[in-house]
């Protein structure tokens, strides 16, 4: 080779390496984009009389079927994953008068929370706002969680439905998209959300793989609705049946531990994995039962929680260092 056609040669070397260089800067090596059709499940298991969580389950406890039709489990997890919680807070005027025990338990339930999980805060009555975007500074949220009960400006009624809606939407927006999504209601559960509604809800609940939690807390007005119309009256406990959480109860003042018994149960779920047979995006709502089989004796009776099914939407996924 001569040597102008060898410096010609270093120097389309030297440029190819500064590109790659700069294309590292933009997009690390361990950032694999992975298209996938694996389908994951969150899951708790739970003693169907004792309401215990059962945490010693393996791959091989589990059965999955869609739509009726047994699936081999792809990937499975019991891995403490960070949560990213949105935490809505009921502040309509049949809580106001239990509206600062509700403010300290959820001041207390911070404390619970590890360094690497993110927290959101959405108050609502009539109207609902996010008052705080997800952030694991646990003192800013403190200071949201304050500002949001000590304010009537949200209206006297509880209209769950457009501010599930919001939270449901914001959700996607969580910054880990390797974390737990959860969304903890604290509420007297005195709500109606129209059928239409619920649905849509639902369907982006689904999409973003997020749990429902209801925390339960009544002041003497909420008590009375619900005497009145015999327990009928239960807004937030159809999309906790949907999505696999779990409905609690509180008194005033336990607000604090029950919070508390949520976050330590949202640590001990189970991430339960397959890949469809159907992989055509038809947009079909697809049934999927995940249970504990029946072949290994057990003194539980254990029942999973998890979400009803799934709409298959094939997506892009981005795993920092594996691949699925």
């Amino acid at each position: 080779m001569g040597r102008p056609l060898l410096v010609a040669a270093i120097s389309l070397l030297l440029i190819a390496s500064s590109c790659t260089c700069l294309a590292q800067e933009k997009e690390p090596v361990d950032v694999i984009k992975v298209n996938t059709d694996l389908v994951v499940f969150d899951a708790q298991v739970i003693d169907k009389k004792t309401k215990r969580v059962i945490g010693d389950l393996t791959k091989d406890d589990f059965e999955v079927s869609e739509d009726g039709v047994k699936h081999q489990i792809s990937y499975f997890s019991r891995d403490e994953l960070p949560l990213s919680i949105i935490l809505m807070l009921d502040v309509s005027g049949s809580v106001r008068p239990i509206l600062h025990q509700i403010r300290d338990g959820a001041l207390g339930a911070l404390q619970h929370l590890k360094p690497e999980d993110q927290v959101a805060v959405m108050s609502f009555g009539t109207t609902s706002e996010l008052v705080q975007d997800f952030t694991k500074d646990r003192s800013l949220v403190a200071r949201k969680i304050e500002a949001a009960t000590a304010s009537e400006y949200l209206g006297p009624g509880t209209l769950l439905g457009p501010a599930l809606d919001s939270a449901a939407i914001h959700m996607q927006k969580a910054p880990t998209p390797t974390s737990r999504r959860v969304i903890i209601i604290v509420t007297d559960n005195i709500a109606i959300v129209p059928g239409r509604e619920e649905k849509t809800i639902i369907e982006e609940l689904f999409d973003s793989g997020t749990v429902v939690y209801g925390l339960i807390v009544r002041a003497a007005f909420g008590k009375v609705v619900n005497i009145v119309f015999l327990g009928k009256i239960k807004g937030v406990n159809h999309f906790v049946e949907q999505t696999g959480g779990e409905i609690l109860g509180a008194s005033k003042n336990e607000v604090d531990a029950k919070l508390a018994a949520v976050i330590d149960r949202l640590r001990a779920r189970y991430a339960v994995g397959f890949r469809p047979a159907n992989t055509s995006e038809d947009g079909k709502f697809r049934r999927v039962e995940i249970k504990v089989s029946a072949n290994k004796k057990r003194q539980e009776k254990p029942v999973v929680l998890t979400k009803r099914g799934y709409y298959f939407r094939r997506q892009t996924k981005i795993s920092e260092g594996t691949t699925l």
